[in-house]
């Protein structure tokens, strides 16, 4: 079981709790979640994150424009978009962003996580 710590940023409450919830109790990780970027930038700034999860579409900005944001300010955190937009138009200007690595929502957000889960650590052990 893992000890890292993930911010995850969704405004959708189903989302934000099951997979806040599956990825605790599931894999081991603790989970702060927020509904929007700029309350993820005021986490990010507070408290030490292993890797930060962000939907691509949120409330006040999108999740590649958050991944810019927090680049500038800790470019060695691991930024994983979670989407449910086709990924390929996405990937050029989420990679320029800083974002590692990419999970599909409609493939992944179901049961017990185990992609996902995989994805994250993956994408935090890279960099360590």
């Amino acid at each position: 079981m893992s000890s890292y710590t993930v911010l995850f940023v969704d405004d959708s409450d189903f989302m934000t709790q099951h997979v806040s919830e599956t990825l605790e109790s599931e894999h081991g990780y603790e989970v702060e979640a927020v509904t929007t970027a700029s309350g993820a930038r005021s986490a990010f700034e507070s408290t030490g994150f292993d890797c930060v999860i962000a939907s691509y579409e949120l409330l006040d900005e999108n999740g590649i424009e958050l991944a810019a944001s927090l680049q500038d300010i800790a470019d060695d955190i691991p930024f994983v978009l979670f989407t449910g937009n086709p990924l390929e138009p996405l990937v050029e200007e989420a990679r320029e962003a800083g974002v590692t690595a990419f999970v599909s929502k409609s493939d992944h957000a179901t049961g017990d996580m185990n992609v996902f889960a995989n994805r994250i650590r993956l994408s935090i052990e890279a960099v360590n």
